[in-house]
């Protein structure tokens, strides 16, 4: 009986051990859970302050608060690219870059923190190397809003080679886009006039007359189209269009000076009846000349749409 009795009393404090362990273990893990809760919150908070300071234009102090955030919650993407930003407003390119070598390295589609090193390299000069990041932003993962981030980041790309005056480049960024449901007519016309610019007046026609069918009453397309057809020396064309612009906007300078030299041009016309041929060679001589000075201030207006 004593040695029943000496057992049940074992596994009574053996219970009890036992329950006082759990009891401190949900203890314990209770605390380590608010203690990680309100660090969140302190990282949050930190994050916050980051952010408004850099819509105040205060980038130094901002990077100080994000890292603050970072140190606490390590590893948040979010607040390293946002951190990213911040550097590269404050003019530290040097730790942009490295902290966007970080992200990448972890996973190089990270679609946003391409573009952002695309940015950071444009600032440094290093323009080959930027192109890269662009297109791996265009075709990198995005977690929202993808298809109109991926549709920016080659619009950016697209400003990039028209600064740079890439014909080439331009134009094989642009081709996609005439697949693409863009936004609005400004897009469009854009669009247009960005293949003005890479030297393809065809596509730029194209761009155009679409837009005039869906906005007959649209003046910028009709200019739009005037110098298209300028561009391929179908100047009756281009001086119905400029015509047609200066109808529905009738302050429109540009499209009276282009439908002056359409005019012009139209005068010097060498395929007239009856023309001797010193008169022929003459005017064959002062339509080549002005054609090639009006294509050339055409193409380097569009230079830095």
């Amino acid at each position: 009986m004593a040695t029943r009795r000496t057992g049940r009393s074992f596994l009574g404090t053996f219970g009890l051990v036992l329950l006082a362990i759990a009891g401190l273990f949900a203890v314990d893990t209770f605390l380590a859970k608010t203690e990680r809760a309100e660090s969140q919150v302190e990282a949050v908070r930190l994050f916050e302050q980051g952010r408004v300071l850099m819509q105040r234009g205060e980038n130094a102090e901002a990077v100080k608060r994000i890292k603050n955030a970072i140190a606490i919650e390590r590893g948040n993407r979010d607040y390293l690219r946002t951190l990213a930003q911040a550097q590269l407003a404050a003019g530290q390119t040097a730790d942009a870059e490295s902290t966007l070598a970080e992200l990448l390295q972890a996973d190089s589609t990270d679609g946003l923190a391409n573009l952002i090193m695309g940015h950071v390299l444009v600032k440094e000069g290093r323009f080959a190397e930027a192109v890269s990041y662009f297109h791996w932003a265009i075709y990198g993962s995005w977690n929202q809003d993808a298809t109109k981030n991926r549709l920016q980041a080659r619009f950016e790309l697209i400003d990039l080679l028209a600064q740079h005056d890439s014909k080439a480049e331009l134009l094989a960024e642009l081709l996609p886009l005439q697949d693409e449901t863009l936004p609005n007519l400004e897009a469009r016309t854009r669009v247009g006039r960005l293949f003005l610019q890479a030297a393809s007046p065809a596509r730029a026609a194209d761009v155009f007359r679409g837009i005039i069918h869906d906005a007959p009453a649209n003046s910028d397309a009709y200019a739009g189209l005037g110098e298209s057809e300028f561009a391929r020396g179908n100047y009756r064309a281009a001086q119905r269009d400029f015509q047609t612009a200066l109808r529905l906007a009738p302050d429109d300078r540009t499209a009276r000076q282009r439908l002056d030299s359409s005019n012009e041009l139209l005068l010097l016309d060498p395929t007239v009846r009856n023309l001797g041929p010193a008169e022929h060679f003459r005017r064959s001589r002062k339509l080549v000349e002005a054609t090639m000075e009006e294509t050339r201030l055409s193409f380097s207006k569009y230079r830095y749409i």
